[in-house]
C-alpha cells in the first residue's frame, strides 16, 4: 500500500497507547502498595494472575518504557540526520536538555521546598542522606545508584531511577553512533547488552534489593527499541512478516505480563531473562506498529482515546504523579476511607494525573521546550 508522506500521522497512537497503558501501570502500583485494591469486594475475587496484572505491573511498565524510549530516539534521529553516524551531537544533546531540564529542575525545586517544609511523604531521611546529594544525583542521573547506597527515598525521589538509565543512555547514544560507523555496526555492539544486562540486573549487586536499578541493567531493553527503529526504518522486514512478528512479539509480551508464575518456575526471572523477553517482544510489536503507521493502516480507536491521552504525556505524568498519589492516599486515610471507597481512590488518581501531566505538558514543558529548541537549533540548521 503506497501512501503520501502527508498521510501519514505523525504520531503513532499505538505507541500512544502502549505508553498510557504503561503510566497507567505505574500509577496503579504506586497507589495499590499504600491503600491494596484487595480492600475491595472485586479486589478481593481476582485470581492473583490477574491481580498481578492489574496491579503489580509497574516495574513491566518501565521495562516497557525502556523499550519505546530506545525506538523513539533512534527513530527521530534516523528521520533528522538521515543515519546514525550523521548525527549531530550538539543538536542531539540541546534537543534532550530542552525535553527533560527544565521539568526535571521544577520537580526538583518542589521537592526541595517540600523537604524543608517537612511535609510528610516528602521528606528525605537525612541520617541516611542529605537533601543536597538527592538533588545533585538526580541532576547527574545517578540516583538508581544512591538508592542502591542507602536505600528507598520518599516516593517522589524514587521514581527517578528510571530516568538515571534513560538520560545516561542518551548521554552516550550519540557517541556510540559516531564511533561505530555505521548501523549495522551499531545493531552489533548494543546487542551486546542482551549478554551483559541479565548478568547486570541479578548478579551485579547479589543480596541488594535495589541492585537490579544499576546503570547496566536495563540497557538491553534501550538497546532493543534502538534496533527496532533501524529494522523498521530500513524496511528491512517484508510485509508478509509483520502479521507473524506481532504475534510472536504479543505473545512474549501477555506471557511476561500476564504468566508470572511459568515465566518464574521456568528459571527466567532467577537469570533476568524475564525482561529480556518483554524487550524481545515489545521490540517486534513496535516494529509492526512502525509498518501500519508508514502503511497508513493504523486507526483509531475511540475506546483508547483516554490512554492515548496518558500516553502523550507520559514523561509529566511520570515525574508528577507522585504528588497526587502522596496527597490522595494521605486523605483517605485521615477521612478513614477503606473498603469499596478504594474505588473512588483510584479512579481519581489516575484522572487527577492525567489531568496534572497534560495541564503541565500544556503550560509549562511543551512551551518551553519549543523556546529552548529555537534558541539552540537556528531555523537555517
Amino acid at each position: 500500500m503506497k501512501v503520501t508522506p502527508d498521510s501519514i500521522s505523525k504520531r503513532n497512537t499505538g505507541i500512544d497507547i502502549l505508553r498510557g497503558l504503561s503510566i497507567l501501570s505505574v500509577v496503579l502500583l504506586h497507589f495499590n502498595i499504600r491503600v491494596p485494591f484487595s480492600e475491595t469486594y472485586i479486589g478481593s475475587l481476582l485470581p492473583k494472575m490477574w491481580y498481578s496484572l492489574f496491579f503489580w505491573s509497574g516495574f513491566y511498565g518501565v521495562c516497557v518504557f525502556f523499550v519505546i524510549s530506545g525506538f523513539l530516539i533512534t527513530t527521530s534521529a534516523l528521520n533528522k540526520w538521515g543515519s546514525l553516524p550523521q548525527i549531530n551531537l550538539r543538536q542531539f544533546y540541546s534537543l534532550r536538555f530542552a525535553r527533560i531540564i527544565p521539568l526535571l529542575v521544577l520537580l526538583l525545586t518542589l521537592l526541595v521546598v517540600l523537604h524543608f517544609t517537612q511535609t510528610p511523604g516528602f521528606v528525605i531521611n537525612e541520617e541516611r542522606t542529605s537533601i543536597w546529594r538527592a538533588v545533585l544525583a538526580a541532576l547527574t542521573f545517578h540516583i538508581n545508584y544512591l538508592e542502591i547506597q542507602v536505600g528507598y527515598l520518599p516516593g517522589a525521589w524514587d521514581i527517578l531511577w528510571s530516568l538515571s538509565i534513560e538520560e545516561t543512555f542518551y548521554l552516550f547514544f550519540p557517541l556510540v553512533c559516531l564511533f561505530v560507523k555505521s548501523e549495522r555496526n551499531f545493531i552489533g555492539f548494543v546487542a551486546l547488552f542482551l549478554l551483559l544486562s541479565p548478568f547486570a540486573r541479578t548478579q551485579l549487586f547479589e543480596g541488594n534489593e535495589l541492585g537490579d536499578r544499576n546503570h547496566l541493567a536495563y540497557i538491553d531493553a534501550i538497546a532493543m527499541g534502538c534496533i527496532a527503529a533501524i529494522v523498521s526504518t530500513r524496511e528491512w522486514l517484508s510485509t508478509k512478516a509483520m502479521p507473524w512478528l506481532a504475534l510472536l512479539g504479543w505473545l512474549s509480551v501477555i506471557m511476561v505480563f500476564l504468566f508470572r508464575s511459568v515465566i518464574y518456575k521456568a528459571g527466567l526471572t532467577a537469570i533476568g531473562l524475564n525482561v529480556s523477553l518483554l524487550a524481545i517482544g515489545m521490540a517486534m510489536v513496535l516494529i509492526w506498529m512502525r509498518h501500519r503507521q508508514l502503511t497508513g493502516q493504523q486507526k483509531q480507536y475511540a475506546a483508547f482515546r483516554w490512554l492515548s491521552f496518558l500516553g502523550r504525556n507520559s514523561y509529566e505524568v511520570y515525574l508528577t504523579h507522585m504528588f497526587v498519589v502522596v496527597i490522595l492516599v494521605s486523605l483517605f486515610k485521615k477521612w478513614g476511607g477503606s473498603g469499596e471507597w478504594t474505588w473512588l481512590l483510584y479512579i481519581s488518581g489516575i484522572v487527577i494525573s492525567g489531568l496534572l501531566g497534560e495541564a503541565v505538558a500544556r503550560y509549562f514543558s511543551n512551551p518551553l521546550n519549543e523556546r529552548l529548541r529555537k534558541k539552540f537549533i537556528p531555523k537555517k540548521e
